[in-house]
Formats: C-alpha cells, sequence, structure tokens
C-alpha cells in the first residue's frame, strides 16, 4: 500500500492486562488471587494495523468452512454451524505448517495466533521451517504482531506444537 492512498481494511486490535498474584491460604489447596500494589492500575492498548483490501483468498483467517467461500454458501449456511473450524491442528514437526503457502511472498501486515490447547505449548517460527526466531506460546494464550514492512513475508511463518499434538486459532493478513 502506498503511502497516502486511502486505507480500505484495517484490523483493530487490543490487549488488556490485569496485574495479579496468587496468594496460598493456610491451608495449602486454598488459593485466592490478589491485585498487586505496583503499578496499581492495568496495563494494554489499542492499536490498529493497515491491511491490502486483496488478501490471497479466504485462507488469510483460521475460520473456514468445508465448501470453501462465503459465496458459496447455500442460504442455510447459519444452520450448519457444528460444520465450521475455526483450528488447525499441528504436531512437533515445523516444517509440516507453514500458515501461508510460499507463493504469498507478500510482506506480513498483521498476525494472530491462540494457542487453543489445554497442555501443549506452540512454537511460532518468523524465519521459516529453520525455526531460529521462535516465539513461544503457552495453552489458551495468544500472540499478536505487526510486521514492519520490509524484512517479514507472510510466507516465513510456521508453527509447531512442543511435545504433542494441540490446535491453534490464527489471522495473518498482507500489507
Amino acid at each position: 500500500m502506498a503511502t497516502g492512498d486511502p486505507v480500505t481494511r484495517r484490523i483493530i486490535f487490543g490487549t488488556y492486562v490485569v496485574p495479579t498474584y496468587s496468594i496460598e491460604g493456610e491451608e495449602e489447596s486454598v488459593r485466592h488471587t490478589e491485585f498487586q500494589v505496583s503499578p496499581g492500575k492495568t496495563l494494554g492498548g489499542k492499536g490498529s494495523a493497515s491491511i491490502n483490501e486483496d488478501q490471497w483468498g479466504d485462507g488469510w483467517v483460521s475460520f473456514s468452512h468445508h465448501k470453501g467461500y462465503w459465496e458459496e454458501q447455500d442460504d442455510i449456511w447459519d444452520l450448519q454451524g457444528e460444520t465450521w473450524t475455526g483450528e488447525l491442528e499441528i504436531t512437533t514437526t515445523l516444517a509440516n505448517h507453514q500458515l501461508v503457502d510460499n507463493s504469498i511472498s507478500a510482506d506480513l501486515a498483521f498476525l494472530y495466533i491462540k494457542n487453543t490447547g489445554d497442555t501443549e505449548v506452540v512454537g511460532v517460527s518468523l524465519t521459516g521451517s529453520s525455526g531460529t526466531r521462535v516465539i513461544y506460546i503457552p495453552p489458551n494464550g495468544s500472540v499478536h504482531l505487526r510486521g514492519d514492512g520490509t524484512n517479514l513475508d507472510c510466507n516465513d511463518i510456521y508453527v509447531r506444537a512442543e511435545a504433542n499434538t494441540t490446535t491453534i486459532e490464527w489471522l495473518i493478513a498482507k500489507e
């Protein structure tokens, strides 16, 4: 997207963190959470990422349907909710899980990945299947980042589970 072009599509995102700590009561099995004294406030922020209106297809988000595209849905698509999926099952082999195929070498504008599994850590490589730079996402955790417009391409993103199979949801958009 050239400077000065009108923005045709944006992803609006935000984070919200409440600093707390866990206290164990007199009985070892009783715990409760208290707010931390410092910083004494919530942390977080909001932002938006401008993305290209022309993504490579419906595959830039993980919520897909067995029929493929919105245009192919019949008049009662909403009655088939059980067939929708927003998750990708991943294994421990990094090379098997490239989020975007090699033909999409466009600059990455935004990436969001949520580990929807309950027990396994997900590793996210930003440098291809070599995995030299890895972000670790704990169970039920998520990460989002914006690309810098020059050094990170959509096809550089690979994911893997640390020890066993798990699932993720994602959104990956090009500039």
